[in-house]
């Protein structure tokens, strides 16, 4: 006898909670995150998103919101014909991007007979300590150029990040005015606008093809640079786990955008998986391919970024450069010396992976910032985040408001310098100017418009 249809696929139950609540999980999620996650968990493949993508000419009638609030509610209804554990799996996603009510919602129906109850992959594994664990993956996966395959699994439209962030949150300090180089003769980035301050990229990649890779505590980093930047009134799109050929699509599209044209500052924070394979920094990304980082660095270009000519651009990276631990030396020949280790134990996590008439520099106003020396490890806290970036937010929240964006690199570099591993491991921050020639002063809280 055949079973009966409520038994076929996902239960019946499950369908019907998601159909009732259709219209509230559209309001509570973000399409272009829980889009990226389904495919990236296996929920849906990259085809099948872009067949519920496809609304069949219906986007002549419909504006821009109402379109994509039915692929939306599309990509849902796909969602409960995709088998008995996709509703699970939904559930799953929510918690990744950090959709929570939308979470608990579909948690909260009748589950008196079938389904186990939820354990997220974060929960999971939030108890689990490490010592001084690093961002760097095997030596093997960092030997290649880029290996990414092309494919279309697009990040859709632009959208600015307005969703809230967990935890307790630093209080920045604002400005009373306007700030200035002393000097003329070095002069200073117009930071003046209450509406076009800045754009930040933040794309925070945190899960990997081989899960003892998945970089614990990374989310506290997020938490921590959207508040700092929302405070510096700056336009934020966050990003998690995307792959090669995403994050390039998403950098080329960003960067040509009405924002980044009338911006006066661009931020990029990339934090993932780093190494450094015969003098070049590699990068990885959430499907395992590695790209150089200078073809990143490259996308800023004067031809390549024209909306950001003159302008001044942040690139931090605070990822592993190497595999090294970096132990220091004693002060004098009285301290003891540390001896290498082999691995450091569970408890700190490391980031280890022309014109005749008028021209400008092929790649100026740049400022990229590194968490270390090259070949040396950074090191992440597995309840707390990163070491660099969480001291980084520190005393910008704390300085910003008077002082240079240089000057605040050096007390972050000094700050992050006194922090010591159980086993003795250390970190220094590097940072490279090609052609930032002027001040940084991000103002806060202070406009000229």
């Amino acid at each position: 006898m055949q079973p009966p249809e409520r038994e076929i696929g996902m239960p019946k139950r499950h369908r019907e909670h998601i159909r009732k609540n259709l219209d509230t999980l559209v309001e509570w999620t973000s399409y272009e995150r829980l889009a990226m996650e389904c495919v990236r968990q296996g929920i849906l493949s990259d085809q099948m998103l872009r067949n519920t993508e496809d609304l069949n000419g219906k986007p002549f009638n419909m504006d821009e919101k109402d379109v994509r609030a039915e692929q939306h509610r599309r990509l849902l209804m796909k969602i409960t014909q995709r088998g008995p554990t996709a509703y699970n799996q939904l559930i799953n996603a929510l918690r990744n991007i950090n959709c929570l009510d939308a979470a608990v919602l579909l948690e909260s129906v009748d589950e008196s007979d079938s389904r186990p109850p939820f354990i997220s992959l974060n929960e999971r594994r939030t108890s689990r300590k490490s010592a001084d664990i690093v961002d760097t993956p095997t030596a093997e996966a960092c030997e290649g150029p880029c290996v990414s395959k092309p494919r279309n699994d697009t990040l859709c439209s632009l959208t600015p990040f307005v969703g809230s962030v967990d935890g307790d949150q630093r209080k920045v300090k604002k400005s009373k005015k306007i700030h200035y180089a002393p000097s003329a003769i070095v002069g200073t980035y117009e930071m003046q606008s209450r509406w076009n301050r800045g754009v930040l990229l933040m794309v925070n990649i945190m899960d990997f093809p081989d899960p003892d890779l998945q970089r614990l505590g990374a989310k506290e980093d997020s938490n921590s640079l959207i508040h700092l930047f929302r405070e510096l009134d700056f336009t934020i799109f966050a990003y998690g786990n995307v792959n090669q050929h995403q994050f390039f699509e998403l950098l080329t599209t960003l960067t040509s955008s009405s924002y980044v044209q009338k911006t006066e500052c661009f931020v990029m924070v990339l934090m993932t998986h780093g190494n450094r394979v015969k003098g070049i920094d590699k990068v990885a990304f959430c499907d395992g391919s590695v790209v150089d980082m200078q073809k990143i660095k490259d996308h800023f270009q004067a031809n390549k970024c024209p909306f950001l000519v003159n302008k001044p651009k942040v690139l931090i990276f605070p990822f592993c450069r190497g595999d090294e631990y970096d132990l220091g030396h004693p002060k004098s020949l009285m301290e003891p010396v540390y001896t290498s280790q082999q691995k450091e134990l569970p408890d700190t996590q490391t980031e280890s992976i022309s014109s005749p008439r008028t021209n400008v520099p092929t790649l100026a106003d740049t400022l990229v910032c590194y968490a270390n020396t090259p070949g040396y490890v950074t090191h992440r806290e597995t309840d707390t985040g990163s070491w660099y970036i969480q001291k980084f937010c520190q005393v910008m929240a704390d300085h910003a408001h008077d002082t240079d964006l240089e000057d605040i690199l050096k007390m972050t570099h000094a700050s992050v310098g006194d922090k010591r591993s159980k086993k003795g491991s250390m970190q220094t921050g590097a940072y490279d100017n090609l052609g930032f020639n002027k001040k940084l002063y991000f103002n806060p809280g202070f406009y000229a418009d």
